[in-house]
This record gives structure tokens, C-alpha cells and sequence, in this order.
């Protein structure tokens, strides 16, 4: 295995660690030498990592005292788009919150898109394909492509709330990537939306969507069930 490929195992395993709860928020992970021990890779790969999750938002390093599991924001979401009674936010107050949003400007995405905008959908999933072993690259495309759908709904109230959720789309986001395979399901699930985008056939892309984030919900539920290695 190379070394890319052993850097991008090394981070889907952290993250499931982490969204199993063996790594609580503020939590500081072991020693660079005892993750090197752990899972059998060198220092750089173990750094390359953990530089990784950083900018993902996972974690943040302190020089001299070590990577510690960041909380995700307390800020809230916009109350009308969640239940009224929560007190923290959650995984599924997350999903809550993008299926409200999304399934909206979907809908309208199907009415307003021209062949442009179908043309630029297309270019941002075949990239993500050519991503598929580049995670942070992958993420990347993947928040481009919803992005994209809420813009073609030309809806600014819609474009404003999903900005607003911003760092908790990328929560979900990362949390979903546990697995090596949920990059192809997640490959799959884009490109039914695109589809039904291009036929105009608004069922459909709002199932696909739908479909798309309540698997994503049910990854993350899994995952912090029990401890997994991916």
C-alpha cells in the first residue's frame, strides 16, 4: 500500500474513532510515537494525518502539549428549521436541518437549470470520481456540488440558511466518510441527483437527496454504536 493510501486510511480510522465516542470533544489524542505504534505507519504519515483532520475541523493541534478533538460550534441553527425543544445540537438536527433546506432548493433547481448549470454539476462529479482517494479533495467537491444546487434554485433565502449551517453540513460531511465504500455510495447518490436534475423530475431528485442524507444519518448512528476500524 502506498503511502497516500496509508494516509487516507489513517484518517477515516481517526475519524471513526472519534465519531464513536473511544475520542470524546476535547479529548487529546495519544503521542504521535504511540499512533505510530497504533497503527503501524510512520511519523510523517501520522502527521500528514493529523494536519488533515485539522483542516477538516476534527482537531486542533497545540504546539507542545498535542492534538486535541475539537467541539463542534455551540452557535445555533436558524430555530424555525429545528426542533423547538433542543438543547445541543445533534447529528440528526443536523440532517433535520439540510433536508429542510435542500429538499427546497432542489425542487426549485429543478425548475431554474439550464445546460450550463447541468454542464457544471457534470464537471464537479466527474471530478469528484477522479477524487475518490483524495479525501479532503472529495469533501471539498462535495460541499461544490450542493453549493451549486442551492445557487441554481436562485432562492437567496434558501442560499443564506444553508451558509448559515455551514460548519455543521461539514460535520455531517467528514462523520460520513468513515468507510472507504460510503465514497462510492456517496459517488452514486450525486449522480441520481444530477440525473433527475437534467429530466426536470423534481420526485426524484428530492428522493435522491432525501435518500442520500438519511444514509448519511444511519452511517453516523452506526458508527457511534460501537467502536469500528475501517
Amino acid at each position: 500500500m502506498n503511502k497516500e493510501l496509508l494516509h487516507t486510511k489513517l484518517v477515516r480510522e481517526l475519524i471513526a474513532m472519534i465519531a464513536s465516542g473511544k475520542y470524546a470533544d476535547g479529548v487529546r489524542l495519544p503521542a504521535e510515537r504511540k499512533l505510530c505504534e497504533q497503527f503501524n505507519v510512520s511519523r510523517g504519515t501520522v502527521r500528514q494525518g493529523l494536519y488533515d483532520l485539522e483542516k477538516l475541523g476534527i482537531l486542533k493541534i497545540k504546539p507542545g502539549s498535542g492534538a486535541y478533538v475539537q467541539k463542534i460550534s455551540q452557535k445555533k441553527l436558524p430555530t424555525h428549521l429545528l426542533p423547538l425543544d433542543f438543547a445541543n445540537v445533534t447529528f440528526s438536527d443536523i440532517i433535520y436541518a439540510r433536508k429542510a433546506i435542500e429538499t427546497a432548493a432542489i425542487t426549485l433547481a429543478c425548475e431554474k437549470i439550464n445546460t450550463g448549470q447541468i454542464e457544471q454539476l457534470e464537471q464537479v462529479t466527474e471530478k469528484m470520481e477522479q477524487s475518490k482517494d483524495n479525501l479532503l479533495e472529495f469533501l471539498k467537491l462535495d460541499t461544490e456540488f450542493h453549493q451549486l444546487i442551492l445557487h441554481i434554485s436562485g432562492n437567496m433565502p434558501l442560499v443564506t440558511a444553508f451558509g448559515a449551517i455551514a460548519e455543521y453540513h461539514k460535520y455531517s460531511q467528514v462523520f460520513s466518510s468513515l468507510y472507504e465504500s460510503e465514497i462510492r455510495t456517496a459517488i452514486n447518490f450525486h449522480r441520481k441527483m444530477l440525473s433527475a436534475l437534467k429530466e426536470r423530475d423534481t420526485k426524484n431528485a428530492v428522493k435522491a437527496i432525501v435518500k442520500h442524507l438519511e444514509h448519511t444519518e444511519q452511517i453516523t448512528k452506526s458508527a457511534k454504536q460501537k467502536d469500528i476500524s475501517v
